[in-house]
């Protein structure tokens, strides 16, 4: 029970009185009289400790709860990371690392992630003055904003991933597919989407300016106009994405998406020619277990200006890191990945192997598409390989075999045989918390 302060100081008064009476009653009464008095003194004492001591706490009390809250405010974090990729590559083709191979640099990373409440932003920049064409390039940099009920919203600007496919890349190896070659998986492109995202269910709506930002190497295929005096301009792209639980942490993914948009061309002379583009996709991603299996179906075509390349409309010219190839204004392509993950627990740093394999398959809607009169038919890839993950180490280590591979980068050109190189590949990863609050 609560005591009243007017109370206690009252106790405290009888209290000195019972002393003063005990005192004279001790002159005049036998010492087993004194000694229940004092017993009584004792209680009494004690009795008025504790009650002030139960004022004070009450006081305490009242104090804490009538000051404000202090608010934490937004939650703030900014990491700062990169990493250093190098590669031994060994071709069975010929060319200047035939023989005992090559070893090169593929780039050197730095980016930025962070967060300030709703608000999320990244970005992230390389360097290769070997494998790059121009020396490096803006990989991405955009920012994004969570609203709604739940925050199930998100708009985006900047430079961005197309949702397009299997998310975040469609396959497993360092080296990527044939879709990633084609411009249809892991590609970048600038402009404004929204995502909408609850229960299972995505739905992504963009808008892209261009593919680039006007760089002449770019992170993933695309015809650039810097290198082939054509570019994508004015796109927009549409995903719906559904995934599925399925037994304990096993997950099925279906999407279906397309994307469309204008061709700019540009000639020595500086006129400028538009055509169009489109493709759709319809992509699976199976996670069970320590396997992933993915397949993706693409159909395509860029309709070129008759008054481009002498008239030529068979082939649409692309880059990637810089470098020009040819592929077909319209195929089909089919991709299928699987791979198998091996956590470990008692080899030192080493967290996990993967076993995979990565095959293309285009279906070329043109049989002559070199601009040479050279009909080679249609473009396969497989790639099969380990990867080892300690930390921030990973290897890989790929056998990549294409035939008419010269859009891959497999291949002395488009000879219509099989041709094969050996990559192994070893990066550093690192990254810190600047701020996280």
């Amino acid at each position: 029970m609560r005591q009243h302060p007017a109370k206690t100081l009252a106790l405290a008064v009888c209290g000195c009185t019972a002393l003063w009476s005990v005192q004279a009653a001790a002159q005049s009464s036998d010492s087993q009289t004194l000694q229940q008095m004092q017993d009584q003194i004792q209680q009494l004492q004690k009795q008025v400790q504790e009650m002030k001591a139960e004022q004070q706490n009450q006081q305490a009390a009242t104090t804490t709860t009538a000051q404000p809250a202090q608010s934490s405010g937004p939650t703030k974090k900014l990491t700062i990371g990169g990493g250093v990729v190098a590669e031994y590559q060994k071709k069975n083709y010929g060319g200047n690392n035939a023989g005992a191979g090559d070893m090169i640099l593929d780039y050197f990373d730095l980016n930025v992630a962070g967060q300030y409440g709703k608000l999320t932003y990244a970005a992230d920049y390389r360097w290769s003055k070997v494998n790059f064409k121009s020396g490096q390039y803006l990989h991405n940099a955009w920012a994004a904003y969570d609203f709604g009920r739940n925050d199930t919203s998100q708009i985006k600007g900047g430079m961005f991933q197309v949702p397009f496919g299997n998310l975040p890349y469609g396959y497993q190896s360092f080296w990527a597919n044939l879709n990633f070659y084609a411009g249809f998986a892991d590609n970048q492109a600038a402009g404004v989407g929204y995502k909408y995202e609850n229960n299972g269910w995505r739905f992504d709506l963009d808008a892209f300016k261009n593919q680039g930002l006007g760089q002449q190497s770019t992170y993933g295929a695309n015809p650039n106009s810097d290198v082939n005096g054509v570019r994508l301009v004015n796109g927009g792209n549409a995903r719906l994405g559904r995934t599925i639980k399925l037994n304990g942490d096993n997950t099925l993914n279906l999407s279906i998406a397309g994307r469309g948009g204008q061709l700019e061309y540009t000639n020595n002379g500086g006129d400028t020619s538009y055509g169009s583009r489109w493709a759709g996709t319809l992509a699976a991603e199976a996670d069970l277990g320590n396997w992933v299996l993915q397949g993706q179906f693409v159909d395509y075509k860029y309709n070129i200006p008759n008054d481009i390349n002498g008239g030529n409309t068979e082939a649409v010219p692309m880059q990637d890191y810089g470098y020009g190839y040819l592929m077909p204004a319209k195929g089909q392509l089919y991709s299928a990945s699987v791979g198998r993950t091996f956590p470990v627990s008692n080899m030192g740093p080493i967290d996990s192997f993967e076993i995979y394999n990565d095959y293309g398959y285009l279906h070329s809607g043109y049989g002559n598409y070199d601009n040479v009169g050279n009909r080679i038919g249609d473009v396969q890839q497989n790639t099969t390989g380990v990867a080892m993950f300690a930390g921030p180490v990973d290897i890989w280590a790929e056998w990549i075999e294409a035939k008419n591979g010269d859009m891959a980068f497999t291949g002395p050109g488009n000879d219509g045989d099989w041709h094969g190189r050996f990559n192994l590949t070893a990066a550093f990863y690192f990254d810190g918390d600047l701020i996280k609050r």
